[in-house]
């Protein structure tokens, strides 16, 4: 009775996940400004933000000068543009545009730029927004569920970090869009008769917009037949409705109209631009299409799907309890010989699984990020079916534990970062930024005393700590009692004393805010 008191006393919440919020928000990307000219995947989605929200021209000759392997447009081969899809740039650029505004008025003297400092808390401000929605759709289709339960499985899901710490990579947008057409499906099956007719223009039309964030995520589209299917367990004619069909082709030819004005070409294909960038991988693309090879594919593909589900190297059994769970309900739903079921997940899970046979590689990242557009599409399916499965339910809030603090954990020892140096991964992939042993080095790392340390000193709980300090004495004094200094330390005191205190405020209530929202929704 007393735990149960404490879990449910306001303010302990509100410090405990202050603390935990804090404690996953990184310096590392975020105290390391991108500057033009960089041609690595941060930065070229950072630049269509800035083209859109600040320049407004989508010219990036200024973002990128004398950028090499950059002159995509077939019919303008001087014009240099990011490889990557417009898409973050699109969700993002409200926002940038907004701090760009008031930059001209405010000079905050940091490390750091207002303009960069914002865009740095906008995926964060997605992953509140998509935890919401998916509240609201749980909510209004009257599946059972717990708050905090669902807040750990997202959090130990994976994609958390690309929101807290890589937060300039696409994937929180992507997963923000699916739970968008989830939700725009539910509001679809509640809505009166002249709703429902707007919606079956806008939600295919919103379809080729998200899909500008990644184009290979052509799984969108199956989401009103899994809403269909699994949600509502009514039949829809959906893809019927004429509407539907005029948004359809409005929605292709503005994807068209983007990809002609950008790359000189009409394509909905990512290979007829990426290839031009990443030809290495082309030969492992082009073999499924090679009917000579049909037994040797499906043998790789039956070892890459038991390498992503269960190898130490980010197995979605420890690092991804919610898509290890959505891959088990394929299986499920073939052995109940429910084979609609089954295709319907197998097509969602085909584009994104697909993406990482061609890499060989989770990501050269932290988890397999090509897989996360689907949580959404996993996280309702859990409520929806597997929710009052006891063993599932355990494993999943243990499984989601865990991966949380594998997450905090990775990095802050040898034992847990990518190899700068060349190693061979668990594809057989001979490359860098890879940990082939990520899962025994996590569990060595839990009783590393250094480990704690680097997780709270690489985190905004550590630049509030030594900026709290720096009020009392000199922090390179206080932390020299305890440990030598070292260019890192050093570097790591210089940066947060430099860090706005507005910044650190800013932060603050932010996340008061984003706590205090998602503690009023109502559950049921």
């Amino acid at each position: 009775m007393k735990n149960n008191k404490v879990l449910d006393n306001p303010f302990f919440l509100f410090i405990f996940f202050t603390v935990l919020l804090l404690l996953l928000t990184k310096i590392d990307f975020r105290f390391d400004e991108i500057n033009p000219g960089s041609f690595v995947d941060d930065a070229e989605y950072y630049y269509h933000a800035q083209t859109i929200a600040v320049d407004y021209d989508l010219d990036y000759s200024n973002q990128m000068p004398n950028t090499p392997y950059r002159n995509l447009n077939s019919e303008y081969p001087n014009k240099v543009l990011p490889v990557h899809s417009i898409g973050l740039g699109i969700f993002a650029s409200p926002f940038l545009f907004i701090s760009n505004q008031i930059s001209e008025y405010v000079d905050l003297n940091s490390v750091i730029s207002l303009n960069y400092f914002i865009y740095s808390l906008t995926p964060i401000l997605y992953l509140l927004l998509s935890i919401i929605l998916i509240e609201k759709i749980l909510l209004l289709n009257k599946l059972k569920y717990e708050k905090y339960i669902l807040y750990l499985i997202v959090l130990g899901s994976g994609i958390s970090y690309f929101a807290f710490e890589r937060f300039s990579m696409s994937h929180v947008y992507e997963f923000f869009a699916t739970t968008v057409l989830i939700y725009l499906m539910t509001i679809y099956e509640k809505s009166s008769f002249s709703n429902k007719r707007k919606l079956e223009f806008f939600i295919p039309v919103f379809m080729f917009i998200a899909l500008t964030i990644r184009w290979s995520n052509y799984f969108y589209f199956l989401i009103p037949l899994f809403y269909s299917k699994f949600i509502s367990n009514k039949k829809m004619y959906f893809y019927r409705s004429p509407l539907f069909i005029t948004g359809a082709v409005t929605g292709l030819l503005l994807f068209l109209l983007h990809t002609k004005y950008l790359y000189g070409i009409y394509t909905i294909n990512p290979s007829d631009i990426f290839f031009q960038v990443e030809d290495r991988i082309e030969p492992d693309y082009y073999r499924f299409f090679d009917l000579n090879r049909v037994d040797e594919n499906i043998f790789y593909i039956i070892k890459s799907f038991l390498i992503i589900n269960f190898s130490q190297e980010f197995g979605l059994l420890y690092f991804s309890p919610v898509l290890f769970i959505g891959y088990f309900s394929l299986f499920h739903n073939f052995f109940k010989r429910n084979i609609s079921h089954f295709f319907i997940l197998l097509l969602i899970c085909l584009f994104p699984f697909f993406s990482t046979l061609v890499l060989n590689n989770p990501g050269y990242s932290y988890g397999y990020r090509y897989l996360y557009s689907t949580i959404p599409v996993f996280i309702v399916l859990f409520f929806k079916e597997y929710y009052e499965t006891t063993i599932l339910k355990k494993y999943i809030i243990f499984g989601s534990l865990f991966a949380l603090v594998s997450q905090l954990l990775f990095e802050t020892t040898q034992l847990t970062v990518l190899s700068s140096d060349y190693l061979t991964n668990t594809f057989g992939l001979y490359t860098k930024y890879v940990n082939p042993f990520y899962l025994s080095g996590v569990i060595k790392s839990l009783f590393i005393a250094d480990a704690y340390l680097n997780m709270i000193f690489t985190s905004f709980l550590g630049v509030l700590i030594i900026k709290v300090i720096a009020l009392i004495e000199n922090p390179a004094i206080f932390i020299e009692k305890f440990r030598p200094l070292n260019d890192d330390i050093t570097n790591l005191i210089n940066n947060s004393l430099n860090f706005s205190w507005l910044m650190v405020f800013i932060i603050i209530i932010f996340y008061t805010i984003c706590i205090k929202k998602l503690s009023s929704i109502r559950t049921n």
